[in-house]
């Protein structure tokens, strides 16, 4: 039984704001995985990256992955390359219904255009980058989710959350 719902997609796709409203409306606990690591390590993701770098970055992903995944009754906002190491989408697998939130390119762009706390993203030509990443990753997020909703400049987080309260429950 897939008793947690883990949201997986690109950085700025809207996995935190989307997971605590489908986290009311199920009444359900909110985890956001990065906001986990920057507790634990006391220390803001673009630091973690700066001084201990991306491996031990995803090393405390994967450990936060596997402990709150054991838990029940929760909505995951995982960060957006969690599907880069196959055993965090192992673990998702067998205690969440995975939900990509499939966000277009200029939608990233937009919400995260002024953001100075996404390390990856910490270069001359954002949008480029945004492209050349999300390109290498969207077959993953595909591949590992159990249902996907499009989301555009446009999408009502109230609405999005909606249509994957709505899917979880039939597919549960």
């Amino acid at each position: 039984m897939k008793d947690n719902i883990a949201l997986i997609g690109f950085m700025g796709s809207g996995k935190s704001t989307i997971g605590r409203v489908l986290a009311k409306y199920l009444d359900m606990k909110f985890i956001d995985i990065d906001k986990m690591i920057s507790a634990r390590e006391k220390k803001t993701i673009p630091e973690i990256f700066e001084e201990k770098g991306e491996a031990y970055f995803r090393k405390l992903e994967r450990e936060i992955v596997y402990e709150e995944s054991l838990d029940n009754n929760i909505v995951i906002a995982t960060g957006g390359g969690v599907i880069i190491d196959n055993e965090n989408i192992k673990t998702l697998r067998e205690t969440s219904f995975i939900v990509y939130l499939d966000c277009t390119i200029e939608c990233i762009y937009e919400r995260v255009r002024h953001s100075k706390g996404r390390p990856l993203l910490n270069v001359e030509d954002m949008f480029e980058k945004i492209k050349e990443l999300h390109s290498k990753r969207e077959i993953l997020y595909r591949i590992s989710a159990d249902f996907s909703v499009r989301i555009d400049v446009e999408s009502n987080m109230y609405d999005t959350a909606e249509k994957i309260k709505e899917a979880y429950i039939y597919n549960s």
